[in-house]
């Protein structure tokens, strides 16, 4: 076999490389272990200085899930299942794959744990369904080799919600679905409701003002559970976030809840308002007789959940408005089942005092859902 002389220059282009790496992954390492506060020796080449490095250590937990409200049954059901993935991470926030990790979950209302699989971190998706219990559950991730390392989701599960699009299913129950538009139980001063931008999947869609004035609406929910007559744990919820502004409400003011609304006159709404000195209006009948009052449930440049919170009975109920955490709490009207018309039911309700003609006005709904029998 004949011999070929070795390119000497050759072997001392890649030697020299070969130098320049080892030299440079010496510096990154000694780097890692600096920061580390790990002692080492100048002499010491890549391969000890390897043997050198801290091993990363499971130290927390995270959920990462669209936190969506769970639907069970029923023609309003909207999502039935949603996606969890839980992520490890080591001492320094950085992730670690492939980590066996243990759900478990147990009633909100309380209750014992009950274990719901076994999984493995940054690998597996976590289906979580709902089922009967309305309540929604409080679901624990942990790493299976050491419990204390752990973290939970509060999922709550209605029968009813339309605030997200149902993807497993290719099926829009956006609140597009509910609202209907078409056909308002009260319309006082609308020229136009324009949704198109609810049939995306956003929440909030446009009235404009047909002239100078006050403008009241109200816009039924199509398939809302009964609630004339129903049983008193039937709830509808209809939240928004309110910001306090800078404007009083004598010079103009955006007011946006809901109530039961129907053909005769007693009518059950309430409103939250963005004005400066007040935060809420009701009435009792087809227009808001009584002065807007400050119950404390908004504050000046922060945004707070206030929710309308529509009751069942066999004889009709207050509907009540409430913040976030329930502390506080004010009621609208009292209605009676036995005095309805036909057309009557949970309604989402805006007004303003003093709209300008042609003025389009943005509404933006936090959640519409329900709890049922």
């Amino acid at each position: 076999m004949p011999y070929t002389r070795p390119d000497l220059s050759e072997i001392l282009a890649n030697e020299q490389t070969l130098n320049t790496n080892l030299t440079l992954a010496q510096t990154r390492l000694r780097a890692i272990l600096d920061e580390e506060e790990i002692g080492y020796t100048q002499g010491e080449g890549v391969i000890p200085l390897i043997r050198k490095l801290p091993v990363p250590v499971p130290t927390t937990v995270e959920w990462n899930c669209y936190e969506s409200w769970l639907t069970y049954s029923g023609p309003q059901t909207s999502r039935r299942s949603t996606d969890a993935y839980p992520v490890v991470r080591d001492q320094h926030g950085t992730y670690i794959p492939d980590v066996p990790v243990t759900v478990r979950r147990k009633p909100i209302s309380g209750g014992l744990w009950s274990n719901y699989g076994t999984y493995v971190s940054s690998h597996d998706r976590i289906d979580l369904h709902p089922d009967a219990n309305k309540g929604g559950y409080i679901y624990e991730v942990y790493v299976t080799a050491n419990p204390s390392i752990s973290a939970q989701l509060t999922l709550p599960q209605y029968w009813f919600n339309y605030d997200s699009r149902d993807e497993d299913f290719g099926v829009d129950y956006s609140m597009d679905a509910i609202l209907d538009t078409a056909n308002p139980l009260i319309s006082v001063n609308v020229k136009s409701i324009d949704t198109t931008y609810l049939s995306y999947g956003t929440n909030y869609f446009y009235v404009t003002a047909n002239a100078a004035g006050e403008l009241l609406l109200a816009i039924p929910l199509k398939n809302a559970p009964t609630i004339v007559g129903a049983n008193s744990n039937t709830n509808v919820y209809i939240g928004y976030d309110v910001t306090r502004g800078n404007t009083a409400y004598s010079n103009g003011a955006l007011g946006v809840g809901g109530g039961m609304v129907g053909n005769g006159s007693r009518n059950s709404m309430g409103i939250f308002l963005n004005s400066s000195d007040y935060d809420f209006r009701e009435t009792y009948e087809n227009a808001f007789y009584f002065d807007p009052s400050d119950v404390g449930f908004t504050v000046s440049g922060q945004s707070r959940e206030c929710v309308v919170i529509i009751p069942g009975g066999s004889s009709g109920a207050y509907t009540y408005y409430e913040n976030a955490d329930g502390s506080i709490s004010e009621y609208a009207g009292y209605w009676y089942a036995s005095q309805l018309g036909s057309r009557y039911g949970p309604c989402l309700v805006i007004y303003k005092n003093k709209a300008t003609a042609n003025e389009r006005i943005k509404i933006t709904v936090k959640y519409i859902k329900a709890s049922c029998p």
